[in-house]
């Protein structure tokens, strides 16, 4: 119980911080920096607005809980769908709040970080050109693409409030609050889960398991999808794996979950219309076990595109 006390403490306190900081960032973007702008910046050529896409997390660091309506938006003002999925899934991870935290989390492992991010802009890449290549008719549901026409203002915002610096000062503060708190309790599970897996199955176990490519991989994948918690914070809960399983499973944990998990699915299936939510569930699953096995089966070459030290 001990253990179990220092390890769970250990990851909240060191997360809380990181996670308070990330959604003050998220929420001011998404109270002060309209879409239309990120539009703007967006290139509607296919590569290179994918790579752009890719990249604009670096100067708008985004939290994956609040990038589906922002998507919507996008969509709807003219985006193609590839680019703006592109960005939903690449700002959670390509940031430097996420790279910071990740960075403090295996501070015993600093190439970790260029695993994350370089790993996530491959599959990124490759899963806006497959989505590109296999979409051709609308993807929003038919209400959401006229909802995302309206005035979209935030649902706390009064109805008879005027416009205002204090207004939209007051709406992200509110925005914020209600994602720390709903981030908070995520972050709260995912370390209970982490630590309750640390000090319960024995190192023997976890090592065999966490060593094998295909098993690792794929119980990561599954362990961050069900666990939900926020990009700036997920770091924190993988790295007291770091003795037991393989840089491959831990990447594919830290790159998957910011792209997809239980609450931002729920999410997609309300915007999306339902075949196409499948088919990128499938098509972002596939691309980021892939990439993860890629990192298991071909070591040498990654530590040569992570900067590791032989």
């Amino acid at each position: 119980m001990q253990d179990f006390n220092t390890i769970f403490l250990s990851i909240v306190i060191e997360a809380l911080p990181l996670v308070l900081l990330g959604v003050f960032v998220s929420s001011f973007i998404h109270s002060f920096v309209p879409p239309e702008w990120i539009q703007r910046a967006l290139p509607k050529q296919r590569l290179t607005g994918i790579v752009a896409a890719c990249l604009l997390g670096l100067f708008i660091p985004l939290c994956e809980c609040g990038m589906v309506p922002i998507i919507r938006r996008l969509i709807s003002k003219g985006v193609p769908p590839y680019i703006a999925i592109a960005f939903m899934l690449s700002a959670p991870i390509i940031n430097p709040l996420v790279a910071w935290s990740t960075y403090l989390a295996f501070s015993g492992f600093p190439p970790m970080v260029f695993y994350r991010l370089t790993g996530a802009f491959i599959a990124v890449v490759i899963i806006g050109f497959l989505v590109s290549a296999t979409q051709r008719r609308p993807v929003l549901c038919a209400s959401e693409a006229a909802a995302a026409n309206c005035c979209g203002h935030h649902a706390h915002k009064a109805p008879n409030s005027t416009p205002g610096f204090m207004n939209t000062l007051r709406e992200m503060l509110y925005h914020a609050c209600d994602d720390f708190f709903a981030m908070g309790r995520f972050l709260l599970l995912g370390s209970f889960l982490a630590a309750l897996i640390q000090v319960t199955i024995p190192r023997l176990t976890l090592l065999s398991f966490g060593q094998d490519s295909v098993y690792s991989i794929g119980g990561m994948m599954l362990f961050a999808f069900l666990i939900s918690v926020c990009s700036q914070a997920d770091a924190f809960i993988a790295a007291p794996f770091l003795e037991h399983f393989s840089t491959a499973s831990l990447a594919a944990f830290l790159i998957f979950g910011p792209m997809l998990d239980i609450k931002n699915t729920l999410m997609l299936f309300t915007i999306f219309k339902p075949l196409f939510t499948l088919k990128l569930i499938l098509i972002i699953t596939a691309t980021v076990f892939a990439v993860s096995l890629s990192m298991a089966y071909f070591p040498q070459l990654w530590e040569v595109i992570c900067f590791v030290p032989a």
